[in-house]
């Protein structure tokens, strides 16, 4: 009778053993998964929209300072009546819209966002035409003072404009900021996935411990090889927390551009003042006169100028490297079908291990 409850209580312990064992590996596949594609989703939305669109609304605030800065040098310069804004007016226009196309195509603020862009638009087409009329009356005889006026309104127009891509790359950052504080990056998640592995291998070096006790057999190879596949979704899981790290590295190197940009930014517009208001008093002048009209002054090198310890090249050197980062974070190198595949190895290692121990019982005379 006590061999037939022996047997009766071993084969049970091994059936629990099994479905525990079965059961863990399903929890902890979920809670890797969870984690691993919540992780991934995240850095993707960061690689796909916010960097790009909170890089993209410098790009377009520097291109219109430089537009601005074409159009007032080329009308300072008297090649207005021939050439009208400029060459350089005209591609810096066109990039302006190029970059807030891609803002529009990237834009991670929702709702808002998009209004604050169709608001940035509609306004452009409201600036160029105050810069085409500004050309139109400085080319006509005598028209300087109302060409100045049209010019002054496109001046105070930019600001406007410059002012609500402010709000809108504001936008962004906190879609960003959101994102790598969110949820799914949050330290708290590492309890989500990692306490259910251990409880997996606990599992696991339990049933270890207990066929070595009761069969006295020191290792089952089965049942080593799936805390071996075991520890393999642990540390596939664990390069989400590297992604995470990738991700935060991003937002810093973009805060870096940021300030690069704003640099630049303010050496733009340190760079046109003084020679627009040399144009609008040139133009506003009751009498003007050869010897008395103030000149403008001479173009000086600015800090949008090409070079990498320029504010330019170190705002295009941090823009490159956010980039590399986002997109490294982004990259789960087939994470999702390593942690599918190791959880499926395991179950069948497991029930390859303790399917032999739970036959033999099964035939065992009681």
């Amino acid at each position: 009778m006590s061999g037939t409850a022996l047997t009766s209580t071993t084969r049970r312990t091994l059936l629990r053993l099994l479905w525990a064992l079965l059961a863990a590996n399903a929890v902890a596949l979920a809670g890797c998964l969870a984690v691993f594609l919540g992780v991934q989703r995240t850095t993707e939305a960061a690689y796909d929209r916010s960097v790009p669109a909170i890089l993209a609304v410098y790009d377009t605030q520097v291109a219109l300072r430089e537009a601005h800065g074409a159009a007032v040098a080329s009308f300072a310069a008297g090649t207005r009546l021939l050439a009208g804004p400029g060459e350089d007016y005209q591609n810096q226009i066109a990039r302006a819209g190029q970059h807030l196309a891609e803002v529009a195509e990237d834009n991670a603020a929702g709702d808002e966002g998009s209004r604050d862009i169709q608001v940035v638009e509609a306004s452009l087409v409201t600036y160029t035409g105050l810069i085409e009329r500004a050309h139109a009356r400085f080319a006509q005889p005598g028209g300087g003072a109302l060409g100045a006026a049209a010019l002054r309104d496109a001046s105070g127009l930019l600001e406007e404009i410059l002012d609500r891509l402010d709000l809108l790359r504001g936008k962004q950052v906190a879609a960003l900021d959101r994102q790598v504080d969110g949820t799914w990056t949050g330290p708290a998640m590492v309890l989500l996935w990692l306490l259910q592995v251990l409880v997996l291998g606990g599992l696991l070096v339990a049933a270890q411990l207990f066929l070595r006790d009761r069969f006295r057999r020191v290792l089952n190879a089965p049942l080593l090889l799936a805390t071996l596949a075991v520890v393999a979704m642990g540390g596939t899981t664990a390069t989400s927390l590297r992604s995470t790290d990738q991700l935060a590295d991003a937002r810093t190197e973009t805060g870096s551009a940021a300030r690069a940009r704003e640099t630049q930014l303010t050496s733009l517009v340190d760079r046109d003042a003084g020679r627009l208001a040399a144009l609008l008093a040139a133009a506003y002048a009751p009498t003007p006169c050869p010897d008395t009209v103030a000149q403008p002054r001479p173009p000086r090198k600015a800090a949008s100028d090409d070079g990498p310890d320029s504010p330019a090249g170190k705002a295009w050197t941090h823009s490159q490297e956010a980039t590399t980062l986002a997109a490294r974070g982004a990259n789960s190198r087939g994470g999702e079908i390593v942690l599918l595949a190791a959880s499926l190895l395991a179950a069948t290692l497991v029930i390859f291990g303790l399917l032999p121990r739970l036959e033999e019982y099964r035939y065992r005379q009681r």
